[in-house]
């Protein structure tokens, strides 16, 4: 059960500490999945062009690993990450591990940023590596889930 347990949880990318992560986590590269973590609904928010810019400026490597093989080639092209691998098969650490080694960096010394306990969080625990699970309380998912447990207690609908 341990390999579920993310290292942090945050609502959203920006929430992320680069100063915690860089300073006190020793962390050098960032792997992001692309699916409803940098990408949500096919858009890229602000926030999170930012965060991949400050993260470039801090001099972190930036990859992403994603099970999906239609990325939008428009929207990794706005991001400017060129380490991308796609169909990786997540959960399996290989993938990760394979990554670790194109960016050049021990699997200690990269964050994994996701939003899938099983696929993101679950892969990067077996690899070794530092795992950050990106829950949006706003996703269709995440509602529909609280609103089938709510239905249990009485409660018929949530906005």
């Amino acid at each position: 059960m341990k390999y579920f347990v993310p290292s942090e949880t945050y609502q959203k990318i920006s929430d992320i500490s680069l100063d915690y992560l860089i300073n006190d986590k020793k962390i050098k590269g960032l792997i992001f999945d692309f699916d409803g973590t940098l990408s949500i609904r096919k858009k890229i928010s602000i926030e999170t062009l930012n965060f991949i810019k400050k993260s470039k400026e801090r001099g972190l490597k930036i990859s992403v690993l994603s099970n999906n093989i239609h990325l939008s080639k428009a929207l990794i092209k706005i991001l400017s990450i060129n380490t991308i691998k796609k169909f990786a098969f997540k959960p399996l650490k290989q993938p990760f591990l394979k990554m670790a080694k194109r960016m050049k960096l021990p699997p200690q010394k990269i964050a994994v940023i996701g939003n899938n306990r099983i696929s993101d969080i679950l892969g990067a625990n077996r690899a070794g590596m530092y795992s950050i699970y990106i829950q949006n309380m706003n996703s269709f998912l995440y509602k529909r889930k609280i609103s089938k447990n709510l239905k249990h207690i009485g409660i018929k609908h949530i906005d």
